[in-house]
């Protein structure tokens, strides 16, 4: 008895780490810098002024970064989510989540004619500053994270990414496809950015548009006879129409919100700020082309391109183990 107490003793702060890893985290922390951003298009056009959300560094970069769209996030259902938002742009930003619950603090300004008006969804951070947004009790399902502060002006500029919560059962691989555009002319400069006049010349999925030319993107989509799950996310103003062709998608859930029976589609209509979950088991390996039906198949005017990825599906690997022959074995 004596020795295994001095055992249990011995190992006690192996155990207390291991037991402490196996703890339901209730909790997630993440910082994010909005930053001074430049895109190059395919085509070989001058790159574009864009604002992007990346892990925050610690400090402002002091040149503008490679954009891409922000990382995607992930955190299971009931728990807690943190924001810490360090501002590196000449101008006020914030963080809402829709269809995520939230204490807002609008923001408002007098226009000219003396009229309240409303220039964010909640608190921000003021240039150079860190502003803290929280999210309470997350529910499941896929989202959008964005700029609450002049939105039709800063989420089109690049302020967005996706948050993932749980999960499905029995899905052997997850995908995430989030759909946006670029107008350069309200690029340049941002101060002049506004939807009224908003034309796109270039159609994107996961931050890169397919070009005339080029090699389509690929997005490895599982083994045949699994279950991936298509988490769908438009961070644009305008809607589009993706459309696999391949067998039908199961679509099981839209802006985090269960259907009470899957839809059996090829396409669905994903509206601008819109997301939705669909379950696809493909049965035959290959590559599956999804294209977008409401023909943002463009690249800076120039036709074969814009939003259109293959879906590559392998079949499983598995090890054969060759039988042993020769001989009768022990009598």
């Amino acid at each position: 008895m004596k020795r295994a107490m001095r055992t249990i003793k011995k190992n006690t702060p192996v155990l207390l780490f291991w037991a402490l890893l196996l703890l339901p985290v209730s909790a997630w922390a993440v910082d994010l810098a909005a930053v001074a951003a430049r895109w190059s298009p395919p085509d070989g056009s001058a790159s574009i002024t864009m604002w992007g959300f990346i892990q925050d560094p610690g400090s402002c970069p002091g040149t503008p970064v490679v954009w891409e769209n922000g990382p995607v996030l992930t955190a299971e259902p009931g728990t807690t989510l943190t924001i810490r938002l360090r501002n590196c742009l000449d101008e006020a930003v914030s963080l809402i989540i829709p269809g995520q619950a939230a204490s807002l603090a609008p923001q408002t300004f007098t226009d000219g004619q003396g009229r309240t008006r409303v220039s964010a969804f909640t608190h921000e951070a003021a240039p150079g500053a860190v502003a803290t947004y929280t999210w309470s009790n997350l529910r499941a399902g896929t989202y959008l994270y964005q700029s609450g502060s002049h939105p039709a002006k800063q989420v089109q500029m690049g302020l967005y990414g996706a948050l993932t919560v749980g999960g499905y059962p029995d899905v052997h691989r997850e995908v995430l496809l989030l759909y946006s555009e670029i107008d350069p002319a309200l690029h340049n400069p941002p101060a002049a950015a506004t939807s009224m006049t908003y034309k796109p010349r270039y159609f994107l999925i996961n931050g890169k548009t397919y070009a005339p030319g080029q090699p389509v993107p690929e997005v490895q989509a599982g083994n045949t006879g699994g279950t991936t799950l298509i988490r769908f996310l438009n961070a644009g103003l305008m809607s589009h129409v993706p459309v696999l062709q391949g067998p039908y998608m199961r679509v099981v859930a839209e802006d985090g919100n269960p259907y009470p029976y899957p839809r059996e589609q090829y396409s669905l209509l994903l509206a601008a700020g819109k997301t939705r979950d669909a379950l696809w088991t493909p049965v035959e390996p290959g590559k599956y082309a999804l294209h977008d039906r409401s023909l943002a198949l463009t690249s800076n005017g120039a036709p074969g391109g814009g939003m259109f990825v293959h879906l590559t599906v392998k079949f499983p690997w598995v090890m054969f183990v060759p039988a042993i022959t020769g001989g009768t074995g022990p009598n």
